[in-house]
């Protein structure tokens, strides 16, 4: 009996079968579309290839990549299908004329069934104009993969020829960690699966890092696809991922070209600017090669009595370190001299051995380097860059840096609420101007503070201080944006979040939910306090509201932390005259009422000389 439903197997099956005439004249008319997805390098915040994708006619079944191609394996033409993509895709490529790495997907299944898959790719891009060295083939896990043999001849001649090698959808697939133990590919992708949702799941987190740790090993380059949201995208720069993909850097497009602001998106994810990193504790030790005989690195370490560590380095990329306390205890081991004396240096080094990346910050560092349940304060890790050996860097160093940056930040914080004052607020500002990063700059400002302070004390006013602390802090980003504390009732945040203006909107709602429990039942009633005035009288106060006044850095004369407190301060004055809560931003010469645009879209721009004029 079949199954009538839209979705059911047996339906589709009949489709598969039924498209083999329409996939004939879809490859004949070659009616397929090549998309193009960035790639981004996190540490140079710019993409740095883009994948590939193949679509069907936009008005058939067979748009969907998984029927198109499923069906041309069931109709002998997955190999035709293939090499007409990889033909469409340089084509492309070649025409936009942009700079980075094409990743093309191909089957195993494709260089098994093709005798000379190599030598027609690679005629394939040079009649194209296709340059071999900016080609990496992504191999993807649709089968289990057997002749190994084969597959490892084939890539060898690509490689010969310049091309680099990707392991696409690590862990979807059961094959993916021998593929990659076999081929010791250039790259692996690891899949979405486990990088969905990772910022809130521990299990694809050390999974991630597991692969991680894996790649630094065997010196190949790790990449997250999936990635969606800032979350997710922080949590892997935290990791070291050399490489990410996602909708939040790009949706397939018909042209490779990168999106400004998704690559900004990036860019606010990134925190680096006033970071220590890994490179700045880097001390370069001569390396030793693979080839040198353990006796020889003995007495390198007698020669050299302070030194701890000696890194094995062949042609640039570190192999292991050799450790001078294990390697004494081992040679102090009866007939044990004999032994390993004249032995390479790889058969006593320790390896697999943590690589950190010189971009990393000290933090990340951290984080790495006391995984160990008992890390050794004096053990010596190796240092990279760009995959290459750079120096050696010291937990202890890691561990000093960060608690001198901690001593430094609590010196200058506010004692009630511990958040940097304004000589940090000022540096954080200067280097994101010289750095030239875009922000914006919000002042909170309490409004009827004083008469609260008469009415109900300091302590009192104190406990709403902190209040307001606590809404920064927990509506602002900690890593893309910097919470300070000006004095008394006046907070300042630099803001890099993408989504700002509903940060700041939703610190006035929560503020105005919570007010009134700082007053007496009578007070929060009325909406309203009596108290006395600067001119001496007694009169009715609102309850307490906040004026935010923002700037834009983009606005002409912000060009220093002073100068945007003079531009500021003209704001503020606008921002105080509004009842209520406020929240009025300037963007170069012009105004506007942010929050009465969050809840009335045509909210009027006003000209800074109407703002001059009425402040």
């Amino acid at each position: 009996m079949s199954d009538p439903r839209p979705d059911s197997p047996t339906l589709r099956l009949r489709r598969l079968d039924a498209s083999a005439l329409e996939l004939a004249d879809v490859l004949r008319e070659g009616r397929i579309t090549t998309l193009f997805q960035p790639i981004v390098d996190p540490r140079s915040r710019g993409v740095c290839g883009y994948e590939a994708l193949t679509r069907g006619p936009s008005d058939s079944w067979l748009h969907a990549p998984q029927n198109l191609f499923e069906a041309a394996r069931r109709a002998g033409l997955k190999v035709e299908l293939d090499f007409l993509c990889m033909q469409s895709a340089f084509k492309r490529f070649v025409a936009a004329q942009v700079s980075g790495q094409l990743f093309i997907n191909v089957s195993p299944d494709t260089i098994y069934e093709h005798p000379n898959f190599a030598e027609r790719f690679v005629e394939l891009a040079r009649n194209i104009g296709m340059p071999m060295d900016r080609v990496v083939i992504e191999l993807t896990e649709e089968s289990l993969l057997e002749d190994y043999d084969r597959l490892r001849s084939a890539m060898q001649r690509l490689r010969e020829a310049g091309c680099a090698i990707a392991i696409d959808d690590l862990g979807a697939g059961s094959s993916g960690l021998r593929t990659w133990s076999e081929l010791k590919p250039d790259y692996v992708k690891i899949d979405r699966y486990f990088v969905t949702g990772i910022d809130a799941d521990a299990t694809k987190l050390e999974f991630v890092r597991s692969m991680l740790d894996m790649g630094r090993a065997m010196g190949c380059r790790v990449i997250a696809e999936g990635v969606e949201t800032e979350r997710e995208c922080r949590e892997l720069v935290d990791l070291g991922l050399d490489r990410l993909q996602g909708h939040l850097f790009g949706r397939p497009g018909t042209t490779p070209m990168a999106a400004l602001q998704q690559v900004e998106s990036l860019d606010r994810s990134i925190v680096t600017y006033t970071a220590l990193l890994a490179e700045h504790i880097s001390t370069y030790v001569p390396p030793v090669s693979p080839e040198t005989r353990v006796t020889e690195v003995a007495d390198l370490f007698r020669d050299n009595p302070e030194q701890l560590s000696f890194p094995v380095v062949e042609d640039g990329r570190p192999l292991g370190v050799v450790r001078r306390e294990r390697l004494f205890d081992l040679l102090a081991k009866p007939l044990h001299p004999e032994i390993f004396n004249k032995k390479p240096v790889t058969a006593v080094m320790e390896t697999p051995t943590l690589l950190i990346d010189g971009q990393l910050r000290l933090e990340q560092v951290s984080r790495l380097v006391t995984q160990k349940s008992r890390p050794r304060l004096t053990e010596e890790f190796v240092i990279t860059k760009d995959g290459r050996y750079h120096g050696l860097g010291q937990t202890i160093d890691v561990l000093r840096l960060i608690t001198e940056q901690q001593l430094q930040s609590a010196k200058h914080s506010n004692p009630l609420t511990l958040l940097p004052g304004n000589a940090a607020i000022r540096s954080s500002v200067d280097k994101l101007i010289e750095a030239r990063k875009r922000f914006i700059v919000a002042y909170f400002d309490l409004d009827s503070f004083k008469p609260y302070n008469d009415v109900y004390g300091y302590a009192h006013g104190d406990q709403v201080i902190l209040h307001l602390s606590g809404l920064l802090k927990t509506h602002f980003s900690a890593r893309l944006d910097f919470v300070g504390h000006v004095g008394g009732d006046d907070f300042l945040v630099v803001i890099r979040s993408a989504d700002w203006r509903d940060r700041v909107v939703n610190v006035l709602d929560r503020f105005a939910q919570t007010v009134a429990d700082f007053y007496s039942p009578e007070h929060a009633a009325a909406k309203s306090i009596t108290a006395i005035d600067r001119d001496g009288s007694q009169r009715a106060f609102p309850l307490l509201t906040l004026s935010v006044a923002a700037l834009d850095s983009e606005t002409m004369g912000a060009t220093s932390a002073d100068a945007v407190a003079h531009l500021l301060a003209h704001v503020k004055k606008y921002a105080k005259q509004q009842t209520g809560n406020s929240f009025v931003l300037r963007s170069d010469d012009r105004i506007v009422d942010v929050l009465a645009a969050a809840r009335r879209p045509s909210a009027e721009l006003l000209p800074m000389e109407q703002l001059m004029n009425s402040a």
